[in-house]
């Protein structure tokens, strides 16, 4: 074991946000078009969701629909249409303080419990479905954690923005229900040669737990990395 990968030392704490996963995942794609099919696309989906077009205005944004003179990066434009906000405006909390702690800061290397889990997960060979549910849920944790684009989850695409906005990946309320009902399941199994005892189960207790807390508010979650 490498002890200063378990020394306590992170550099950075994980947080789950309330988000709408299918407009993230539009907005998402629509990021990635060319500038005129971007414009158009942009405004259909705004025309779609009246309620978006409104939150755009609400934060001083007089022409919602000019896509080009919306002066955000994509990593802020993501999360300010994304996220659920409460009556008071301000982004929806998922899970209580306790949970949002032992889920953000995971005692091993960069001290994401999500890496942890796609490190040192392993498949349960007593399950006869050619791996197919433990696929499934290894591309879940991928996109949570390494979001590129809705067939690429080999890199977060929306890390590094302004105002230390890193986004590494989001879910629909559909894939936590899913997501959370693999971990509590018995497709997987842990690797021999894990460094933490322990730490795949207590890693998996404590992404659950934020899961249930997203589906008891109907919601979806977005993955942030606080630097």
């Amino acid at each position: 074991m490498d002890l200063d990968q378990v020394s306590g030392t992170t550099t950075a704490f994980y947080t789950l946000h309330s988000c709408d996963g299918d407009i993230a995942m539009a907005i998402s794609e629509i990021l990635r078009l060319g500038t005129e099919e971007k414009n158009e696309e942009w405004q259909l989906l705004l025309e779609s969701r009246p309620s978006l077009k409104s939150r755009l205005s609400d934060q001083g944004l007089a022409e919602p629909f000019a896509l080009e003179q919306i002066t955000w990066d994509d990593a802020m434009l993501l999360f300010l249409c994304s996220i659920n906000i409460d009556e008071e405006g301000k982004p929806m909390a998922i899970g209580e303080s306790l949970k949002r702690e032992r889920f953000g800061r995971f005692p091993y290397g960069n001290g994401s419990s999500v890496d942890y889990l796609l490190e040192f997960l392993r498949p349960n060979s007593r399950v006869n479905d050619n791996g197919k549910m433990f696929s499934r849920m290894i591309d879940l944790l991928k996109k949570m954690s390494s979001f590129n684009h809705g067939e690429d989850y080999s890199f977060a695409r929306f890390d590094g923005g302004s105002g230390g906005m890193n986004i590494l990946g989001f879910l629909s309320l559909e894939e936590v229900i899913e997501m959370r009902k693999m971990l509590a399941g018995r497709n997987w199994s842990v690797a021999s040669d894990e460094p933490l005892d322990g730490g795949v189960r207590d890693a998996i207790k404590h992404l659950i737990a934020m899961l249930r807390a997203a589906e008891r508010i109907d919601s979806g979650i977005l993955h942030r990395a606080h630097i």
